[in-house]
């Protein structure tokens, strides 16, 4: 009688992410984009923005909607991690160009914007996993982070995932939106 070593299974993320989105997560994640450019998206609330950002090599204007770990209704104050890591171009650009402009919740502004040193990030990251269990679970399963039920996981993630903070800029006027 042989026996057979059955490997241990790895959770395989929700959708199938690993590296980067496929196609489903990528029609799901361009929704709120979607929203935005039909000027609905206050009904986001303060949950999703939308990152208009320069091109670092074409010096074209580019869009990322990000999901809101933070945000701070007296100083407008918007905070994002990348998922994906440093290497994402929305966070290339950034570091290149400060973004342009910022939508959220119904308003549009020109911000000011901010990396948060690792101390900072995870603070944050720990508000969020204390004030949005469920949704962090979510994000988690479907990006393939893992258990983030720990500080030292959550520590460990923000390590690797830059985290963006924009306000809007204290000289800038409020942005009309197109007609």
């Amino acid at each position: 009688m042989s026996t057979t070593i059955i490997p241990e299974r790895q959770a395989t993320p929700l959708l199938g992410l690993r590296r980067r989105p496929g196609r489903i997560a990528l029609v799901l994640m361009r929704l709120p984009r979607s929203l935005y450019h039909r000027g609905w998206g206050r009904l986001l609330g303060h949950t999703f923005l939308l990152i208009a950002h320069r091109g670092r090599k074409s010096g074209k204007r580019r869009e990322t909607v990000a999901m809101a770990l933070k945000y701070d209704a007296a100083t407008r104050e918007a905070i994002v991690c990348s998922a994906w890591g440093p290497d994402t171009e929305w966070m290339r650009n950034l570091r290149a160009n400060a973004a342009l402009e910022i939508e959220i919740g119904g308003e549009r502004f020109v911000p000011e914007q901010r990396f948060l040193s690792e101390d900072e990030a995870v603070a944050v990251a720990l508000d969020f996993q204390r004030r949005h269990p469920r949704r962090l679970r979510l994000v988690a399963a479907v990006l393939g982070w893992g258990d983030l039920r720990s500080e030292e996981a959550v520590r460990e993630l923000v390590r690797s995932r830059p985290v963006v903070a924009f306000r809007p800029l204290r000289t800038a006027l409020r942005i009309a939106r197109p007609s």
